[in-house]
């Protein structure tokens, strides 16, 4: 074996899903992001459900502890999480780590669209939909991404 570390079967399928989808989002513009968006939104949907699952309670905070230890799973130390409380969770990636999902420079819709996977997981894993905030993003050029999830009031 060499030197070199193998994806995992996970994050081969999410580039892959992401490069089709980026694919489709400039070859047909802002009229695709609906469908991309519903099909990322369905992933996490399931990805949420197996989540739920694990899970002793299924408020807000707890399901953002289970959706941060998921994504440090795969993304390891590159992701930090700066806030998690029962009405915050707040994440970044290091500064200079390309986009694990290859949307850099690619534009924040696409971006908004694929990072739906997250609140389709929030929704399943505790039933509550949640604002999204992009704060920043290399798919628009940023250094960095950071992103801030909030439970929306019923």
């Amino acid at each position: 074996m060499s030197g070199k570390t193998q994806k995992s079967s996970s994050a081969i399928i999410y580039q892959s899903l992401s490069q089709m989808s980026k694919s489709f989002y400039e070859k047909f513009g802002d009229e695709v992001l609906p469908l991309i968006y519903k099909a990322w939104y369905a992933m996490g949907l399931e990805l949420g459900k197996r989540l739920k699952e694990r899970q002793v309670t299924t408020d807000f905070k707890s399901a953002a502890l289970a959706v941060n230890n998921a994504l440090h799973k795969r993304y390891g130390t590159s992701l930090v999480c700066e806030e998690l409380s029962k009405s915050v969770y707040h994440l970044k990636t290091k500064s200079g780590n390309v986009c694990d999902v290859g949307l850099e420079n690619s534009g924040r819709p696409i971006c908004e669209a694929v990072m739906s996977v997250n609140q389709g997981r929030f929704k399943a894993a505790c039933g509550i939909d949640v604002d999204m905030n992009i704060v920043k993003s290399r798919a628009i050029g940023d250094n960095c991404c950071e992103m801030i999830y909030r439970p929306l009031k019923k």
